[in-house]
């Protein structure tokens, strides 16, 4: 056992507790995005999409990112079923904490579709996520607060309320409740309250965590609306962190190319 290991573990603890001993939540999720930062991530996704009904469609995408929550780039391509094969969609980090800019690609139109402010509620290709949803978490977008401390799944984890900040620009929602594993500081789950709201209008919640490649990540995505009553989850397959993206993988010119990817 490496004898420094009780000392190195007393000050990080100290780091990120003030001087009253309550651990800080902006210290929290920072150090939890210093921890996961990746330098890329490609994965294949399996979805899922189940109706009130219980009524199933089945869809799957490919997805790539590069850089890390509030510098991230991402593009994903639907790979099936035919009627949303080669749909894409493209988002770009924009500086000061400002919302994405994002675009939809759609090969009837062979032109892709600026998603304004005013849509990003809307659902994301028949999917329980909107286009907020698609947002890489950036803490800086938000004023956070650790609100309590419980046990998930029988493991301690960390509550924090997450409420958007005006610089950030309007959003669907009105504040979002955290749950971050003590352990790994790896965020778990997440409360989505609309505006208005006193119960959660979505729930989002991440599982099957496992280390790849020396990094922690779900194998496992949920987002269920709880208004609805459906539920969209999407395995991820086929994960590689840190492999270097193509030069021009996340422009609009490559978004427009059938099958770009």
């Amino acid at each position: 056992m490496n004898k420094f290991l009780p000392i190195l573990t007393l000050l990080f603890a100290t780091a990120i507790r003030p001087a009253w001993g309550k651990a800080d939540a902006r210290e929290l999720l920072k150090e939890s995005e210093n921890r996961h930062r990746t330098r890329s991530q490609e994965y294949a996704g399996e979805l899922t999409v189940v109706n009130k009904e219980g009524k199933e469609r089945k869809k799957g995408w490919k997805s790539y990112r590069e850089g890390y929550a509030g510098d991230a780039k991402s593009l994903i391509r639907f790979t099936n079923p035919p009627e949303v094969k080669g749909v894409g969609f493209l988002s770009l980090a924009r500086s000061g904490g400002q919302s994405p800019d994002q675009w939809l690609y759609l090969p009837s139109m062979k032109r892709e579709r600026r998603i304004a402010s005013q849509d990003r509620d809307a659902s994301f290709v028949g999917t329980d996520f909107n286009y907020e949803d698609m947002e890489e978490f950036d803490h800086a977008k938000y004023e956070v607060s650790l609100e309590s401390e419980q046990n998930v799944d029988g493991l301690p984890c960390y509550v924090i309320k997450a409420t958007p900040s005006d610089k950030a620009g309007p959003s669907v929602y009105e504040k979002k409740i955290l749950i971050l594993r003590k352990d790994i500081l790896y965020l778990v789950s997440e409360d989505l309250y609309r505006k208005g709201d006193s119960t959660p209008s979505k729930k989002f919640r991440q599982s099957e965590l496992e280390q790849i490649e020396g990094h922690w990540v779900a194998r496992k995505m949920e987002m269920s609306d709880l208004k609805k009553g459906s539920k969209t989850t999407v395995l991820l397959k086929e994960i590689v962190f840190d492999k270097p993206q193509a030069t021009k993988r996340f422009t609009l010119q490559n978004l427009n190319r059938e099958g770009g990817e």
